[in-house]
């Protein structure tokens, strides 16, 4: 386990963005639970800690897919349905999986996460 930070630097509803080797993760905290994922949101690439929480999702500012903070699983995504005559040319441009997640533990002073050795090689 890599230490990242304080214990009090994620105090409850925050998210931020750490770097270990080369492996982008974001952490937060929400509803007393303490997470760490994947910093990219696996829909289209963009920034996961630039996102807000919505209930117990984290939400990827870009498209508004909503990922679950304990599991990482995707839970809902915006409907892009414009109007009754939309068609939709290629549907696979929505696909998304789910959020990759990494143990993470608070010892009451540090903030530790464990990232696999072949992600967080530098």
């Amino acid at each position: 386990m890599v230490k990242i930070c304080r214990s009090d630097d994620i105090p409850e509803g925050s998210l931020k963005k750490f770097t270990v080797g080369r492996t982008d993760i974001a952490v937060g905290r929400r509803n007393n639970t303490l997470f760490a994922c994947s910093n990219w949101c696996p829909h289209k690439g963009a920034s996961m800690h630039k996102g807000y929480y919505k209930d117990n999702n984290i939400v990827c500012y870009m498209h508004n897919y909503e990922f679950d903070v304990c599991t990482g699983r995707l839970t809902n995504m915006k409907s892009w349905k414009k109007s009754k005559t939309w068609v939709e040319q290629d549907p696979a441009w929505r696909a998304s999986g789910d959020l990759v997640m990494y143990d993470v533990l608070d010892d009451g002073s540090w903030i530790h996460v464990l990232v696999p050795s072949s992600e967080g090689q530098g």
